[in-house]
């Protein structure tokens, strides 16, 4: 995928993360030889980008007209279940169509979604993303009318509860890059089948008040073939206690978000020490109660990247054997990136600016240029301290 197709897909992916009301789409399957006035999409409407839209409409009624519809491509179609809806969407529901684009399927009031495992089956080369958003999936026992997306690119799964299986999803797929699971609830009773997706670059997991136990589940289940290929992980806004066990192995991460969480200890072996990511590893912490940070810690290529982001966790020393090789790294950084400082991120942390300090004031001040928002518990900025005020013997 080159650099402008990955930039509107991923624009794309954001506008339905953070869409309130379902998913705002926007068609980039447009095809010259269908538009919306040579086909009637009744009882169903088509817009501008011949997105085919349903809203609550029943399914054998759907079937039905479906059945009647000659054969051609869809660029894609929205599905808006209606909480009254009892049946399953059915084998071959679109008839003779084929929808060359994406699948979205919106529950109201948080349906029950039930398809059958052939219901797309003529349209499993063709499909690119699919969106799923409100449902509940407790009568779903496994996503096995994914199971030949061989082309899917992305799946968005938002607002969702009662998750019972990734089983199905397109194991082995070159195309399966992006994994959005936000905004949802009930990975209790997730089951343990492990799925292979070896083309996983980025995983999106936050807002979703994972605990440690479901975190290692969603882990098992959906990253544990992706440790060379997962590049970017969102776990924010989760109730996590520790770094996931798997994150260590993630030889090739790049952006670890794990902000305001519950985590209290950054123990040595929790991130990747062996990181060969090209643009090393920039990661939040922010907004968690950290009571220890281990030495060596932040170890690796930790600081080889545009940022470390650590405000707001209840620091008070800066010690060097954990500090000073993050901030060396960003140094080395920043002469080899021309245009782009990193920064360590300190800020809303009461720092206790004594002779502990010494390191960096006075014997490495040329390191206070990559730190950023640090300030003394009497509200004094770092960047402001005196060096001879440091009358030390230099660490």
């Amino acid at each position: 995928m080159n650099l402008t197709a990955a930039i509107a897909l991923l624009a794309l992916l954001f506008a339905a993360i953070n869409s309130t009301a379902g998913f705002t789409f926007t068609s980039n399957n447009q095809r010259s030889d269908l538009n919306c006035s040579n086909v009637d999409y009744s009882p169903c409407t088509c817009d501008e980008n011949s997105m085919v839209a349903c809203d609550q409409i029943p399914i054998k009624t759907l079937r039905s007209a479906f059945a009647k519809m000659a054969a051609h491509d869809l660029t894609g179609l929205k599905l808006t279940l209606s909480p009254a809806e009892k049946d399953l969407i059915p084998d071959d529901f679109l008839g003779q169509m084929n929808l060359a684009g994406d699948l979205i399927i919106y529950c109201r009031d948080s349906k029950r979604l039930r398809v059958s495992q052939k219901a797309f089956q003529h349209s499993a080369a063709t499909i690119t993303r699919v969106f799923i958003d409100g449902c509940d999936l407790g009568q779903q026992p496994n996503l096995s009318f994914m199971s030949r997306f061989n082309h899917m690119m992305a799946l968005v799964i938002k607002n969702s509860k009662n998750f019972k299986s990734f089983k199905g999803l397109p194991s082995q797929s070159p195309a399966l890059s992006y994994l959005y699971i936000t905004h949802s609830r009930g990975f209790e009773a997730l089951a343990p089948d492990a799925v292979a997706l070896p083309a996983l670059r980025v995983l999106y997991l936050n807002f979703n008040q994972l605990n440690d136990a479901s975190a290692a589940k969603l882990f098992k289940a959906l990253a544990g073939s992706s440790t060379d290929s997962l590049t970017e992980i969102r776990l924010d806004e989760n109730k996590l206690t520790k770094i996931p066990d798997a994150i260590k192995s993630l030889a090739k991460l790049e952006q670890l978000e794990l902000g305001f969480n519950e985590i209290a200890v950054i123990s040595k072996n929790s991130l990747p020490v062996n990181n060969t990511g090209t643009n090393g590893l920039a990661f939040s912490l922010q907004k968690n109660p950290i009571a220890t940070i281990e030495p060596g810690a932040f170890g690796g290529n930790i600081g080889n990247s545009n940022y470390v982001k650590l405000q707001d966790i209840q620091l008070t020393q800066l010690d060097p054997k954990i500090f000073k090789p993050v901030l060396q790294r960003m140094l080395i950084r920043s002469k080899k990136v021309l245009g782009r400082t990193p920064f360590l991120y300190l800020g809303n942390n009461a720092i206790q600016c004594d002779c502990h300090l010494a390191w960096l004031v006075r014997d490495n001040r040329n390191l206070l240029n990559y730190i950023e928002g640090a300030k003394c518990s009497d509200s004094r900025e770092l960047i402001d301290l005196k060096a001879d005020d440091y009358h030390v013997i230099a660490i």
